[in-house]
């Protein structure tokens, strides 16, 4: 079973004990899919929700104690198992700065289409993640622009283990690494316009993955 996922940046606090609270969503928050949470979409659940690293089910970070809606989003307060290696190592990066997000994992119960998106009316959550940073397009997209030269290969296979990395199946992988490079081969970056140009085309195509 593939679930859904949707980055927040960081608003947690993380004691040296371990404890976090913050929020892991925000209501009426477009994202870049155009997704918007709206309040409620968390009520009525009653799944033991899992804390993750990276969406990863055999990284369990610790355990939430708490996760309910208020008048913002989606509160959360748990703690980050210091006890083992990748708890330790968790609370080491988010002191350090190295995971800078949340990431919650769900499945789309109830949405009705609003302008440019989804209103999102209920999902069944399933784990709430720490993450490195949001797999979104202007991430794949200034990972791209960055890379130096104009080797096709080396381009489709630097996208495909950034997909595979943000849990994306093989042949979705596979199909974003394609369309990048092929956006890539048709389209020159040497300047500003073209580059928005070029981000808005390969947003596109990854969002029809």
């Amino acid at each position: 079973m593939k679930l859904q996922h949707k980055f927040q940046p960081l608003e947690a606090e993380v004691s040296e004990r371990g404890h976090v609270t913050g929020y892991a969503s925000k209501f009426g928050i477009k994202d870049q899919g155009g997704d918007i949470v709206v309040k409620g979409a968390f009520s009525g659940g009653n799944r033991k929700v899992r804390m993750l690293r990276d969406h990863d089910p055999s990284k369990v970070a610790g355990v939430w104690d708490v996760i309910e809606e208020d008048s913002t989003g989606l509160h959360v307060e748990g703690r980050i198992n210091l006890g083992t290696t990748l708890g330790k190592d968790l609370y080491a990066d988010l002191d350090f700065g190295a995971v800078d997000g949340m990431s919650i994992g769900y499945r789309t119960v109830d949405a009705v289409k609003a302008s440019g998106g989804r209103e999102l009316r209920k999902v069944d959550l399933w784990e709430v993640s720490f993450v490195a940073f949001p797999m979104l397009p202007e991430a794949v997209v200034q990972s791209v622009k960055s890379i130096e030269g104009e080797n096709p290969a080396v381009l489709k296979r630097f996208v495909e283990e950034i997909m595979r990395e943000a849990d994306f199946s093989a042949d979705e992988a596979k199909a974003a690494a394609a369309a990048v490079a092929r956006v890539r081969a048709e389209r020159e970056v040497s300047d500003e316009h073209k580059a928005a140009d070029f981000a808005a085309v390969l947003k596109d195509a990854i969002r029809g993955l």
